[in-house]
């Protein structure tokens, strides 16, 4: 009888050992914890609550009952949560249409009724996984989904939430993304609150899942920006690279299975440089870094995942032809989430194409991404575009080591940073010179033109990293792969000993070398002894395996443990900045000071509490940083707070702003008002009020007047021209009567 029970090894319920559930917990306990240190225990009950009723699970049927899938549980709430939200802002952009938006929560109850009551639905949604993860896979991919998570809340929440608190901690561009999200309650299309009359074309996706999640649960914008929507996206996309992973890596095909997909997942959301220099980031391209500052990121990176997932599927030919529908309905969602995501997969479906001319999937594939892409630039974009312009080796004078080595070498400067960052950049997924034969799997191909388009991007345009960004990923995966198929060919069970010790002793060397440059001048030197260092690992590693005799040659072996020093040494500044302040700082920057203080975002609030929608409100706060005549305009939190249409606060981060920028070669974020005029008489209010000023503003439908006392003096003869309402220690609410 023990005889049996050990041959037949841990019952398989159909969604994995008991074990392997388990390893859940960590990570769900995590995401508990992260949430309610920085929201309300009753907010995140609510969004925790519609998050797995009102889009998971519907997702989840869809999933299934549509592309027939039943892999893992982790491919299933992940695949579920993004086709989920997918589908619920679609709802959500036809209900705001017709003024329904407060409704729109109403298709998830009608697709879980289908999935329970229909015997024929429920028969194919609700059966057993068909490869649920080993519990050793699915307990380290708990830790490098846990790290992933700690590392972006440390970045992200844990200095910036609880918001408008501090004048000290702030970003402007989450302020930014909450006054779009207040229109996109309201507003079809979304508009630039911040101020009037400007139309605003750009990637509002995310704003209005965030409006649809706010009407469903009654979960504050500012909580919801700055405390909770980062995380599941964030979850999501981890758990989606995995994956993406599994489709090239796959359990009883290749012993690297149970460790490619958790480190891939850790090389993705942490890694992206070996980082030479101690005081300077070469530049933060992992998920980490964009996935909180950046929410459009966020959401972007899941959708190009799941699309990836599709595509991949659907290229190799694997039934059902249904799957089409999927994608189409990620390619919607992904037109507007972030506008860099199909231009790229355009690439990788054209790369398949063009290597394997009979795909006929592939021409299909080509197709939908670029005919969405071409609807999306018309419809969602009107023909703008946000600034972007080609302009080659932006990305080399942008990023930190530019502005350190051009005071030494002068017209140097720009060869020395590309090679500097090249370099860092590309040892970190080297990898992918690994690859064996990829170009006969479609799937492959695909990625490869996804990430291949992506680089280009950063190299060809003025916006760089978010090309970059969102193509590394998939470079992440394709690393792994290429770790993976080197590993195999040394032909060894133990090969894991292999991949573990050179990317703990990978870890250490390239943090002694950063922690050594503080001692160096310039870049070349750090970068010298960072590429030693990991050199000499591999050859140690590679030494010490063979003299264990194990398989394998010397080559296969140093390659394999330099390519794991590389990737996983290009996480040492992110771990060590969990743990470290100044780290932190390098890493990911220091946070703004130009936030509102306690009052000033209280008389906001009240504003929103006791205004009507439709009212318009002038003020005097336009600049969060002032130089004589430049004004850093991108002040946007009266409109974020207020959720009310504000006639001049700032006046960049529009259409309009983004095309003198471009034409005249202004910073973006310092692009003086086109019309001084309008703003002279605006100001005016405040410092010099008369009552043909206040007609004046009457008449272009002000309400109400929100007088910051730290944005300039103000006249005391206004309140004998307006009524005061709401005073604060640093703001003054008037209504114009």
């Amino acid at each position: 009888m023990h005889s049996r029970a050990r041959r037949r090894g841990p019952k398989d319920t159909g969604s994995g050992t008991l074990a392997g559930r388990m390893a859940a917990l960590p990570v769900l306990l995590l995401v508990l914890v992260l949430l309610i240190s920085r929201a309300p225990v009753l907010d995140v009950a609510k969004f925790g609550l519609f998050l797995v009723v009102g889009v998971t699970l519907p997702g989840v049927v869809i999933w299934r009952l549509i592309g027939a899938y039943r892999g893992s549980l982790v491919e299933d709430f992940a695949a579920g949560f993004a086709i989920g939200t997918a589908a619920q802002l679609i709802v959500y952009l036809a209900s705001a249409s017709v003024g329904l938006q407060r409704w729109s929560w109403g298709w998830a109850p009608i697709v879980l009724v289908l999935g329970v009551m229909d015997r024929d639905v429920r028969n194919r949604v609700w059966r057993r996984v068909a490869s649920p993860l080993a519990p050793l896979t699915a307990w380290l991919l708990s830790l490098s989904t846990s790290l992933v998570l700690f590392a972006i809340y440390r970045a992200g929440p844990g200095r910036y939430a609880p918001a408008y608190t501090d004048p000290l901690v702030s970003d402007p561009g989450m302020a930014f993304h909450q006054a779009l999200a207040a229109s996109a309650k309201a507003d079809v299309p979304v508009v630039p609150l911040w101020i009037g009359g400007e139309p605003m074309k750009f990637h509002t996706f995310f704003h209005q899942v965030t409006a649809a999640t706010s009407w469903a649960t009654g979960v504050d914008l500012t909580q919801l920006i700055y405390a909770l929507s980062w995380l599941p996206f964030a979850l999501a996309g981890c758990a989606l690279v995995f994956v993406v992973m599994q489709r090239f890596v796959q359990p009883g095909e290749s012993a690297a299975a149970v460790w490619a997909g958790p480190l891939a997942v850790l090389v993705a959301g942490l890694g992206g440089s070996l980082e030479p220099l101690h005081d300077l980031s070469v530049g933060g391209v992992s998920m980490v870094s964009g996935a909180y500052l950046s929410p459009t990121q966020n959401l972007g990176v899941m959708f190009a995942l799941v699309l990836a997932v599709i595509a991949i599927d659907l290229l190799r030919k694997q039934p059902p032809s249904t799957r089409w529908i999927l994608l189409l309905l990620v390619a919607l969602a992904a037109a507007g989430a972030k506008a860099s995501v199909l231009p790229m997969a355009v690439c990788g479906f054209l790369l398949v194409f063009l290597f394997r001319r009979s795909t006929r999937n592939a021409f299909f594939g080509v197709l939908i991404a670029l005919g969405v892409f071409v609807g999306s630039a018309i419809v969602v974009f009107g023909g703008e575009s946000s600034g972007l312009q080609v302009k080659f080796g932006v990305l080399f004078e942008e990023l930190p080591p530019y502005a350190a080595i051009k005071a030494a070498a002068g017209d140097r400067a720009g060869l020395i940073s590309a090679v500097v960052i090249l370099v860092a950049w590309g040892l970190a997924v080297v990898g992918v010179l690994f690859l064996r034969r990829f170009w006969r799997d479609p799937g492959g191909i695909y990625v490869a033109g996804f990430a291949i388009g992506g680089f280009v991007a950063a190299l060809v345009t003025n916006q760089p990293l978010s090309f970059y960004r969102m193509a590394f990923p998939f470079l992440a995966v394709l690393s792994c792969v290429g770790l993976a198929r080197l590993v195999e060919r040394l032909d060894d069970r133990r090969s894991v000993v292999l991949v573990a010790g050179a990317a703990g002793l990978g870890l250490a060397a390239c943090g002694f070398a950063r922690w050594g440059a503080a001692d160096l001048r310039g870049v070349k030197e750090p970068l010298v002894w960072t590429v030693a260092a990991v050199l000499a690992v591999a050859l140690v590693v590679a030494i010490g395996w063979k003299a264990g005799r194990r398989g394998g040659g010397m080559p296969r072996a140093f390659f394999a443990a330099l390519v794991a020093a590389c990737m996983v040494g290009a996480l040492a500044l992110p771990l060590v900045g969990l743990v470290s302040a100044s780290a932190s700082d390098v890493a990911y920057g220091r946070p703004g000071r130009d936030g509102p203080t306690d009052a000033e975002a209280d008389a906001a609030r009240w504003l929103k509490e006791n205004s009507a929608d439709e009212d318009l409100i002038a003020t005097n706060a336009h600049c969060i940083a002032q130089h004589g005549e430049t004004c850093d305009s991108r002040h946007f939190w009266i409109a974020a707070l207020s959720e009310r249409q504000v006639l001049i606060e700032g006046w960049v981060r529009t259409n309009r702003s983004s095309r003198i920028s471009a034409t005249s070669g202004v910073d973006p974020s310092k692009v003086p008002y086109w019309n001084k005029e309008q703003l002279a008489a605006n100001d005016a209010t405040f410092t010099s009020p008369s009552p043909a000023i206040i007609e004046r503003l009457r008449k272009l439908g002000v309400r109400w007047l929100y007088a910051d006392h730290r944005a300039g003096q103000i006249s005391p003869q206004l309140k004998q021209y307006v009524r005061l309402r709401h005073a604060t220690l640093d703001a003054t609410i008037y209504e114009i009567r």
